[in-house]
């Protein structure tokens, strides 16, 4: 480099600084000391845990910047967010997301089984700690001493109690009160005398006994309604009661007697502007509540034929709402007004049905179509649509102030399937019935409030079963529910389904729709099993109402259900209830019991009890069915199984309140049973039990050490072999016995080793010394009986060889055993 070029640099460099210096900013120092804190302030807040994060980690080692950036090219994608859907022909994609999900599934499997791990251990712990909290509040509550209040004298309450304390019954005071009418009833059925009509003892019952106005009415209803003309037993009452036309006219009927009573009210209650007076009939009573009605002259608005105040049509439909259709013919002839009317009202009245009367309806129903069908008097219409049974879908809604005046008005236009006209749209019985039941239902009348409502909706329109079925639903109401559907049953109006095994309410497919079928079984089943633990005697009188009933494989309903009651409680006491005590001059009569009271042709307690017995058996309760089928007389059965049982235990030791010690108590009682009738056995049953019971005896001697008396007991009834000569004979014998000797079999040929084995030890220990006797003839004869003895053993593993039935491993190697310890 030259002086030239070092000049011009330096000049350069002169000229940076002092334009650097030019553009300097100069500043006070208020104005450095305010930029001083606003570069600390923002230090601190933002910058100081970077800052400190990098000294921490840089005097660590760790390079912060690079490691940050590590953590960027991480994914943001949650563990558990949902995977990204492939298509079906991207493989890898397809494998990839399903061993996501694999792992996703095994993570999240793992962490809801540690949470209920965790969950578990938790609540564990908790109780732990609220079960030590517990024992030491316990601990503290001890009284205290006596020496703490000396003052306090302590007395003893002594407490008496039953020898024998009777179970609480489980029955309310209204469940006992139709429990005696029940039993009463039952009682006359038995003596064969008059019947009593059970739904009028029952509605005199409520009236007299019940202090609740609802139930009252419900039974009056159903009284009423079944005072009709006795229907025939042989014909179904579901159909009967469709095409009888006197349920409708006793749903009317009853409906018109009420409106009357409130009329009556009505004019008592209003006696000076009703101005009573003339004959107490119902056209006055009608003329009276109407002038009360009718009061105010707006009340008179859009009437016709109003005279002197009092309108026409609302005296006629009132009569007619009465019941009365005379004094609706009197007031329509008073008027003069609609002749045709009058005319076809007159021939009703007379019952007159010819075929004058049907053109005179014709006429009348083509004048409603064309002028009254817009009438803007609500009675003259209702009385045509009355008087013609016409126009069922009109509601008169001026006219229904309650479901009473809707149920007349639906009642009053009804026709039977015979005097229908095809022509126009008329209402049926069972339309009605439809109509309530299905479209209106419960919802409408509001039946979980309204029940006794609801219930006579149903009974008035004929639909008992329907209408007992909704009442027993509830607990406060079934005990009526059911008693209702014992009188109608009494009565033959109760629709019963054909099998007993059907719902509570069904329908078969050949009844008219919508009629329904109660289970009157069921109804009473379920009714009574809530007491007949605590009140036997009074549930036998309900079962007793279903002795007509029968299942599908013909058994007795009755019976099925007194068998179920002894089935799950046939203790001593119960059996004594029902089936009396035993005849001390006969074992096999039985006295007394409540079910003596119930014996018909068809059945008697024995046959019971042999029921009983049966079911017993097949549930293998068969101790039970022992006493069973012994006081059904049926010895054949009980023997079976006694043998069956004594195969079991017979090689037991006999242990106080053992099963095989009550089986000897039974064993006593068949062998005084044989003794007098030993011909209703089969001989291979009572070879059996014979020789069980000469094995019981075999046992008893071998555990009380007498091996010689059990050993003659063998020998008498040739069970084992006393040689190998024999060994063929008793296989034989032994093929024609029954499978419980069998069974038994391997514990007596061990026994019988037993007893073999003790007597050879017994006699090699005496003849061990020769030199003790003396005497080589008696060592010899003892030598003969040690080989006898060697030879009875071998004559029983023999046997149990020879023997076509497999016998245990263990029965065989014992055997076996003891016969090599013998030589």
């Amino acid at each position: 480099m030259d002086l030239v070029e070092l000049l011009q640099q330096a000049q350069r460099l002169a000229n940076d600084t002092k334009m650097e210096m030019e553009m300097g900013v100069e500043r006070t120092m208020s104005q450095v000391l305010q930029a001083t804190q606003e570069l600390h302030s923002r230090v601190t807040q933002t910058g100081t845990n970077d800052l400190q994060a990098h000294i921490l980690l840089g005097s660590k080692g760790v390079d912060l910047p690079k490691l940050t950036q590590k953590l960027e090219t991480l994914s943001a994608r949650q563990s558990f967010e949902p995977l990204d859907p492939v298509t079906d022909t991207d493989v890898q994609g397809y494998l990839k997301n399903e061993r996501e999900n694999a792992i996703l599934s095994v993570i999240d499997e793992t962490n809801r089984s540690i949470f209920e791990s965790v969950e578990r251990q938790k609540w564990r712990c908790i109780y732990a700690e609220w079960g030590e909290e517990k024992e030491s509040l316990l601990n503290a509550l001890v009284g205290p001493g006596q020496q703490d209040f000396p003052d306090v004298q302590r007395h003893m309450v002594p407490t008496a109690m039953a020898d024998e304390p009777t179970p609480y019954s489980r029955m309310n005071v209204i469940q006992q009160l139709y429990a005696k009418q029940i039993t009463a009833y039952n009682e006359s059925v038995i003596n064969g005398s008059q019947r009593n009509n059970l739904v009028s003892t029952f509605a005199h019952l409520s009236h007299d006994s019940f202090d609740d106005s609802l139930v009252t009415e419900m039974w009056n209803v159903l009284e009423f309604m079944t005072a009709v003309t006795p229907l025939s037993r042989n014909i179904d009452p579901i159909k009967s009661r469709q095409t009888a036309p006197q349920f409708i006219q006793q749903a009317r009927t009853y409906l018109e007697r009420r409106y009357k009573t409130y009329m009556n009210k009505v004019i008592e209650q209003n006696l000076v502007l009703a101005r009573r007076g003339g004959i107490p009939n119902v056209y006055n009573v009608v003329g009276s509540y109407v002038g009360v009605t009718f009061q105010q002259p707006q009340s008179l608005y859009g009437l016709h034929d109003v005279s002197n105040g009092r309108p026409l049509w609302p005296l006629i439909y009132y009569s007619l709402r009465s019941g009365d259709l005379g004094a609706a013919v009197q007031y329509l002839k008073e008027s003069g007004v609609c002749p045709d009317l009058l005319k076809l009202m007159t021939l009703q009245k007379m019952g007159d049905t010819d075929t004058s009367t049907a053109k005179i309806e014709g006429q009348l129903k083509l004048e409603y179509n064309n002028k009254l069908h817009v009438c803007t008097d609500p009675y003259k219409k209702a009385v045509y649509v009355i008087v013609l049974a016409c126009d069922p879908h009109d509601s008169h809604a001026e006219l229904m102030r309650s479901i009473d005046d809707f149920l007349w008005m639906q009642l009053s236009i009804l026709r039977g399937q015979e005097k229908r006209d095809y022509n126009i749209e008329q209402l049926t019985y069972a339309g009605l019935q439809s109509l309530i039941l299905d479209k209106y239902g419960e919802n409408y009348f509001n039946a979980r409030e309204k029940t006794p409502l609801y219930f006579q909706v149903l009974a008035l329109t004929g639909q008992f079963e329907a209408a007992i079925e909704f009442l027993a639903r509830t607990e406060t109401n079934r005990p009526h529910a059911v008693h209702m559907a014992i009188a109608l049953n009494e009565l033959s109006m109760l629709g019963a389904p054909s099998s007993v095994k059907q719902p509570l309410l069904s329908s078969e497919p050949d009844d008219p729709s919508p009629m329904k079928r109660l289970n009157l079984v069921r109804l009473i089943v379920m009714y009574a099993k809530c007491f007949e633990q605590s009140d036997t005697e009074q549930a036998l009188q309900y079962y007793y109402l279903l002795r007509h009933f029968k299942s599908e494989d013909g058994s007795n309903a009755m019976l099925s259900c007194v068998c179920d009651l002894l089935v799950e409680n046939c203790d001593d006491r119960m059996l004594e209830l029902i089936f009396g005590v035993e005849d001390e001059f006969n074992s096999f009569r039985f006295t007394g019991g409540i079910f003596a009271e119930f014996h018909t042709m068809d059945y008697d307690k024995y046959s019971l009890a042999g029921m009983v017995g049966d079911e017993l058996s097949k549930r293998s309760n068969y101790e039970s069915a022992i006493k069973l089928y012994f006081i059904a007389g049926q010895l054949d059965k009980a023997l079976r199984l006694v043998c069956s049982l004594l195969s079991q235990v017979v090689h037991q030791q006999s242990r106080p309140g053992s099963m095989r010690e009550r089986l000897c108590g039974v064993t006593k009682r068949l062998d005084a049973a044989l003794a007098e009738r030993k011909t209703d056995v089969e001989a291979h049953v009572i070879v059996t039990y014979t020789v069980l019971s000469q094995v019981m005896e075999f046992f008893d001697f071998h555990h009380a050490g007498e091996s010689r008396l059990a050993s003659e007991i063998l020998a008498n009834n040739r069970l084992i072999p006393a040689n190998s000569y024999e060994v063929d004979e008793c296989v034989t014998n032994l093929k024609r016995m029954g499978p419980e000797i069998i069974k038994v079999l391997p514990d007596i040929l061990l026994a019988a080793m037993d007893i073999v084995y003790g007597e050879y030890v017994s006699q090699r220990g005496t003849s061990g010394s020769g030199s003790v006797f003396g005497d080589e003839t008696k060592s010899e004869n003892k030598e003969a009986v040690l080989r006898q003895l060697r030879a009875r053993a071998k004559a029983l593993t023999n046997m149990a060889a020879s023997v076509p039935y497999r016998m245990p491993s263990t029965t065989n190697q014992r055997l076996v055993q003891l016969e090599i310890l013998m030589h």
